[in-house]
């Protein structure tokens, strides 16, 4: 019950989506009680930022676009505004990070059946949230520097850092050792973790996106930052998305990374509660994972499964 097999791609999505639904009021409050008064406090700090006569707004982009009726501003003005928007920036990264890394906590814990609640997890991201932190900044600037040499080593650092943030949280382990931890367990495996990776983002981020554009498009036009409607869209528009996107992300990592430690190490779920402190259970992983393929006399195996309908093996049948 406790023994776990190699998942192909699609598998890994089609547990990842099944996680992410079976435990969506979970996912969703963490998102909410972290995302929300973040984003009013940000709204908040950038429109007191805005000199007078310049006015911002949101539209399909994640940064705002300014509008002005003056030709100039003064230096402290435009002191002013940066800072308050690079202070909304660096709060609007933070509590994305804490809120994904409470969604990793509580896809694990749904992996091994366990009904971890929002707080729990949450208690679980503050203590670990400044390893966390570590580790984002470290890959994205590594990543920076590969797409600036070549764009190719970018890319390829991209897919290999892809499971650090999880390596980091079920093995207690420090930023850069995460980095290393994932580029050796996705080493061989890049093309099937970096599938996983692409799909999982255009997948969750057209879903997020086009909803969190709907909520923008209630009031016909890209309402100003500073007006009652717009402060409202811009925090009901952000909060949404990211309700949706961070939790499905943090389900496909997590079912990635549990499988790439399957591959290389024969992982199972006593190992992964052991790590937690937790006893996995049958309402966890065997109830997510897709029957194993049959085995066939011949050795032969469907091109997928389960197979394609009319697929039959050319020289045996199924024992």
């Amino acid at each position: 019950m406790n023994a776990l097999r190699p998942l192909g791609v699609g598998e890994i999505l089609d547990v990842g989506i099944k996680i992410y639904f079976r435990n969506a009021g979970t996912l969703f409050r963490i998102v909410l009680f972290v995302v929300l008064p973040t984003q009013i406090l940000v709204n908040l700090i950038q429109v007191s930022a805005l000199p007078e006569g310049v006015s911002s707004s949101y539209t399909f982009e994640p940064t705002p676009s300014f509008t002005s009726d003056r030709t100039s501003l003064s230096g402290g003005e435009t002191t002013t505004l940066v800072t308050g928007f690079v202070i909304a920036l660096l709060l609007n990264a933070l509590a994305g990070k804490l809120a994904q890394a409470a969604c990793f906590r509580a896809v694990t814990d749904a992996y091994l059946g366990e009904g971890s609640g929002w707080r729990s997890s949450l208690r679980f991201a503050l203590r670990r949230l400044p390893a966390v932190v570590a580790v984002s900044i470290l890959s994205t600037i590594f990543i920076a520097l590969g797409t600036i040499a070549c764009i190719v080593p970018g890319v390829y650092l991209w897919g290999a850092f892809f499971v650090a943030v999880p390596a980091l949280l079920v093995e207690g382990i420090g930023p850069m050792r995460a980095l290393r931890r994932s580029r050796e367990l996705v080493r061989g495996r890049w093309w099937g973790t970096f599938g996983v990776a692409l799909l999982g983002y255009v997948l969750v981020f057209i879903v997020g996106g086009t909803l969190s554009g709907l909520v923008l498009g209630l009031a016909f036009a890209s309402p100003a930052q500073n007006t009652a409607t717009g402060f409202v869209l811009n925090v009901a528009a952000t909060t949404i998305s990211s309700m949706l996107t961070t939790p499905a992300v943090a389900a496909f990592a997590i079912v990635l990374y549990i499988d790439l430690r399957v591959r290389k190490e024969g992982f199972d779920l006593y190992l992964l509660a052991q790590r937690l402190g937790v006893e996995p259970t049958e309402a966890g992983a065997s109830t997510l994972l897709p029957p194993e393929p049959a085995v066939y006399a011949d050795g032969e195996q469907p091109p997928f499964w389960p197979p394609p309908p009319g697929w039959k093996p050319r020289g045996g049948e199924d024992t």
